[in-house]
């Protein structure tokens, strides 16, 4: 019965058709039966005919938890994995899934060198294995530089006698290895003539796999082979063109560049548009060349394009390149109602090259304040996302002189605080939301203490009952306690439940209002479940934690009287 109990294990195991939790739970019960299972275990695999669905880009789900189940076995009992090959159970030769296996086993523990195991199953007949050896290979480059007789062992199977994902990986080893051989062979895989899988992928790795340093030749052989993929009919490859080339953009790169945004369509205009904001945020000498040159020139006519998508892009990238006359442009739009672009310019703004820097810092918040007194609801919104953003970055990059003085413009403006009693519920909660950044500004208001106990209780909006209830938690306002409690019975759960998180923030085991209060719904919870659903379960975890809590402190309390 246990064998039996073991094979249907392993038959789950190997399924294509299991689900994932199953897989899992198989794998679990085999590796409760301890290393005595090792040889079923490789008879199993050894005798399984290869998988090969789903063909590759895909890679058959059977080996995630196959190839962990035979390392542990392995470990357990000490055997290396080479070793698992030549097992006394294996009369045969051993069969395309234990060979894949132990490819994939290696590929998990890439300090281990098992290049020569490695290069032992790019010899084999079976395509899966040699394409897992390859990846296996190329995992282990990333931390090691291969042996020279490995690396011309991949030389081998990057030949066209070779297939093209066992080409592609046996390339993509090399390259991580620092082998010029990887680059060469990934950019001849980007012609037209190559299935388009196979150029998909290797865009896909030039993009996110190319090394730090690359010689002059290397970076000018790649942006003459990228440069015509910004144009490609698939989406994918000319993103992943557009990503390589910012890490490899040279001066004479933007000179290609500019012209094309002028004979290209929309969506190829997006694509180069997307790729010089990227080069102005990775490059610094890059990004003053794209500010001397006539880069304006060419994206102030796209500002008023009829493609939104088109004319968001293109602030976007003026954005990116900072510099005072840009600031200028965009400040002109901002306060210009009739431009077409002045909705994206406000957006823009919040990521703005050195908004964060004086005098600059200064004149976009002031342009962001006018922009609410603008009778426009999308206009305010994006406004105060815009201001949020701003103050949420210098609190993140520990600008605290640009925090501080942010703050002071945002809360000495009247305007601001006119849009706490606006007539649409988006623009009281985004004032709302404002206030959580503006520190302990709330808690030394008492105007706005008494306005937001009325929000919480009475306003007609659920999501901004609920936003009030989060900004107390969030600015830890003591003040609101009263008024939380009694935001429990909010007849909308997501209010009540906000609030009671926000309460676990602000109070403690020592607030005995709060612990009955909490104790109440609990007990509600216990008696009557479909009442209070789960705002009295989660009352009751939080009981719990309070609790355990609370022993801690005691049980280290004693500890340090001891």
């Amino acid at each position: 019965m246990q064998q039996e109990s073991i094979q249907a294990a392993l038959a789950l195991l190997l399924g294509p058709q299991t689900e994932y939790r199953t897989r899992l739970r198989a794998t679990r019960r085999l590796v409760k039966q301890g290393p005595a299972i090792l040889p079923l275990v490789l008879s199993t695999f050894s005798n399984y005919p290869e998988i090969t669905k789903p063909a590759w880009p895909w890679w058959p789900p059977q080996y995630e938890h196959t190839s962990r189940l035979l390392l542990h076995l392995s470990q357990k009992v000490q055997i290396p994995l080479a070793d698992l090959l030549h097992h006394p159970i294996l009369s045969d030769t051993p069969g395309p899934v234990l060979w894949t296996n132990v490819m994939e086993a290696a590929s998990q523990i890439p300090e281990v060198d098992n290049e020569e195991l490695l290069c032992q199953g790019l010899t084999t007949h079976w395509t899966s294995v040699r394409y897992a050896a390859a990846m296996a290979l190329a995992t282990r480059a990333r931390t090691v530089k291969l042996h020279p007789s490995t690396r011309n062992q991949l030389y081998e199977h990057q030949q066209e006698h070779e297939t093209f994902p066992v080409r592609l990986t046996a390339s993509y080893a090399l390259l991580n290895s620092g082998d010029p051989a990887g680059i060469e062979m990934l950019a001849h895989f980007l012609h037209i003539e190559t299935p388009q899988e196979v150029r998909k992928a290797a865009t896909f790795i030039l993009a996110t796999e190319l090394p730090v340093e690359l010689t002059t030749e290397q970076q000018e052989y790649l942006n003459l082979q990228l440069v015509p993929l910004l144009s490609d009919f698939d989406t994918d490859i000319a993103q992943h063109a557009a990503h390589a080339l910012s890490k490899i953009a040279t001066a004479h790169t933007l000179t290609i560049l500019y012209p094309l945004l002028e004979m290209s369509n929309e969506h190829v205009q997006i694509t180069i548009l997307t790729l010089l904001e990227e080069i102005a945020q990775q490059h610094k000498v890059l990004r003053h060349q794209m500010r001397q040159h006539t880069l304006s020139r060419h994206l102030l006519p796209l500002l008023k394009s009829v493609h939104p998508t088109l004319r968001r892009q293109a602030f976007y990238t003026l954005a990116a390149c900072g510099g005072e006359y840009v600031a200028a442009v965009l400040g002109t739009i901002v306060m210009n109602k009739d431009h077409p672009g002045q909705m994206e310019a406000v957006e823009c703004l919040r990521f703005f090259h050195g908004a964060l820097r004086a005098p600059l810092r200064g004149h976009i918040v002031r342009w962001l304040l006018r922009i609410l007194t603008i009778q426009n609801e999308e206009l305010q919104i994006t406004a105060l996302d815009s201001l949020a953003q701003l103050l949420w970055q210098a609190q993140h990059n520990g600008r605290e002189q640009a925090w501080q003085e942010i703050r002071h413009e945002v809360t000495t403006d009247k305007n601001m605080f006119k849009l706490f009693h606006a007539s649409s519920p988006v623009l009281r909660q985004r004032s709302l939301e404002l206030l959580a950044i503006l520190g302990d500004f709330l808690i030394t208001t008492p105007d706005l203490q008494s306005y937001c106990h009325n929000l919480l209780l009475s306003d007609s909006d659920s999501g901004v009952r609920a936003c009030v209830a989060y900004v107390c938690g969030r600015t830890a306002a003591r003040w609101a306690m009263t008024t939380l409690l009694q935001a429990l019975l909010d007849p909308d759960e997501h209010v009540a439940y906000t609030a009671l998180h926000a309460l676990t923030e602000i109070a403690t085991v020592e607030d005995s209002i709060v612990v009955y209060a909490l104790a109440e719904l609990s007990r509600l919870y216990e008696d009557e479940q479909k009442t209070t659903g789960n705002l009295g379960r989660e009352a009751r975890n939080i009981l719990k934690q309070w609790q355990k809590a609370d022993a801690e402190k005691a049980y280290k309390m004693l500890h340090c009287l001891d």
